[in-house]
């Protein structure tokens, strides 16, 4: 499959159902349909190719909330066998700048909320620019030419179509290499097990710079020919009318539990119906009472479970199953295949035993950008990858997920990671030591909390603390409650042992 060439999905669809809606831009209500969507493609990948010298195997980055550029600028990669990195736009600017210094894009599309941004760490670096997009911009003119690049080569699925940005426990983002081949299995599998077909209609407002965004659903519908309503980010009144609009008729969409508990505390949601309609969910455990409460509503909210490095969802329950068996996240996609291990990494015959869950199968990533051999140390023997959550697996091949096997804490749906946000509060020079949990709460899953031990003779507060993160790191990323201590538990060769650390003292932020 590796050597195959990479079929065109959107060109495929502009001559088969021309006028069908591919992207119906939400806050406008604009349509954009296969057709011109095809040909604003073309466009985008002459401008790149011409103006900017845009090459097989160039990053082009981009930095914008949900809007259509977000699929032409994606189909225009595809057609120059460029690689997209989509940026997470919650970022800090220093975070950002690393991202650029270590993936180097020759350019970085940006809207108008992030234009100004993306012009200050393109001006850190020769041969990056910064390019507006949306309405009455230069670039929107361009996509309106009709300009094409003749002769050039098709992709082949194991060309890199995406690199997804996605934080590591050592504190720095990695860049998981997905290619043209995996998001083909992605998006087919994905989308066959939920029932999207061409005459789907989905709902994402799920942020594109993550695998979430890019396939539940909207590049499944974009596969099949379907039409997705993309907003620019959620809004939970706007979702559940959305959702309850017979006019629309959505059929497809993903909800974080978070958004879940959102749109249920609406007033408006006593009188929801949802006829059926399948909501899956992922990122963080459903709560049953919560799957319940939509059942009763009529709708049905299957989990998912999967990550950035797999190309997004690897196991899926099925709609009818939701209920049923709630805590489950499913059996495995086809092309996938998932094991538990234990500490000393063997993998665990009996049934419903909890130990690291890893996968193997054509949908795990290439690597990481840039690591080369060092990409070794994220699997075990067999090729299977390391995904440092912690699960079981039932005897008919249901995966269940129990926690993290590693630090990571999951707030309002984004990943975590402790070292990352340890590593900023040890820049402060009043801090002697650190260490960052994560803590139930009741509106965004988890946030974080920071234990600190301030060096003698310094004084910090809990406010100094937060404000300092504020700069450094994306709202998410930051500590909501800071502890002062005088000291953390260490064990014998000196490491901080987070699961001693007392949690039943008085916060001081």
């Amino acid at each position: 499959m590796s050597d195959m060439r990479a079929h065109d999905w959107i060109r495929h669809h502009a001559r088969r159902r021309p006028k069908k809606a591919s992207i119906v831009d939400f806050e406008s209500g604009v349509e954009l349909s296969y057709r011109e969507m095809d040909r604003q493609a073309d466009a985008c990948a002459a401008f790149l190719h011409r103006r900017h010298n845009i090459q097989p195997g160039d990053r082009v980055a981009l930095l914008s909330q949900n809007c259509p550029e977000v699929f032409v600028i994606q189909a225009a990669c595809a057609r120059l066998r460029a690689i997209l990195l989509p940026l997470n736009w919650r970022l800090a600017e220093p975070e950002l700048d690393y991202m650029l210094s270590d993936a180097t894009p020759k350019t970085v599309f940006a809207d108008a909320r992030f234009i100004a941004t993306a012009e200050a760490v393109c001006a850190k670096r020769d041969g990056c620019a910064a390019i507006e997009i949306g309405t009455e911009t230069e670039f929107d003119g361009l996509l309106r030419s009709g300009d094409a690049v003749e002769g050039l080569a098709d992709p082949v699925h194991s060309d890199i179509w995406h690199i997804l940005y996605t934080s590591g426990t050592t504190g720095r983002p990695k860049g998981a290499m997905l290619s043209h081949g995996q998001n083909y299995l992605q998006a087919f599998n994905l989308g066959a097990e939920y029932g999207v077909s061409h005459d789907s209609i989905g709902l994402t407002y799920t942020p594109t710079f993550h695998a979430s965004g890019l396939f539940m659903f909207a590049n499944p519908s974009l596969l099949v020919g379907a039409t997705t309503y993309l907003m620019r980010q959620f809004d939970a009144l706007a979702c559940l009318k959305t959702l309850m609009d017979p006019a629309i008729g959505i059929t497809h969409t993903l909800a974080i539990p978070t958004n879940l508990l959102m749109i249920r505390n609406l007033p408006e949601f006593l009188d929801a119906q949802f006829n059926g309609l399948v909501i899956a969910s992922g990122g963080a455990p459903v709560a049953s009472t919560l799957i319940e409460t939509y059942d009763a509503h009529g709708a049905k909210i299957p989990q998912v479970w999967g990550m950035t490095e797999l190309c997004g969802v690897s196991t899926s329950l099925p709609a009818e199953e939701s209920l049923a068996r709630t805590g489950s996240c499913g059996p495995p996609l086809m092309n996938m295949d998932i094991s538990i291990i234990d500490q000393d990494d063997n993998h665990i015959p009996t049934p419903d035993t909890v130990g690291e869950i890893v996968a193997r199968g054509p949908m795990v990533m290439k690597g990481y950008w840039g690591l080369g051999d060092k990409n070794k140390e994220f699997f075990v023997a067999g090729d299977w990858f390391r995904t440092g959550d912690a699960g079981s697996l039932s005897a008919d091949g249901y995966l269940t997920i129990v926690g993290r096997w590693k630090d990571m804490y999951i707030s309002g749906g984004e990943n975590v990671y402790p070292a990352e946000v340890e590593d900023v509060i040890y820049q402060m020079p009043a801090v002697d030591e650190v260490a960052v949990l994560g803590v139930p709460h009741e509106k965004w899953g988890e946030t974080g909390r920071a234990y600190v031990v301030v060096k003698a003779g310094q004084s910090l507060t809990g406010e100094e603390v937060m404000a300092y993160c504020k700069t450094q790191l994306a709202t998410y990323k930051v500590p909501k409650s800071v502890v002062f201590l005088d000291e953390l538990p260490h064990s014998a060769n000196g490491k901080i042992l987070k699961h001693e650390i007392p949690t039943d003292i008085d916060i001081e932020a």
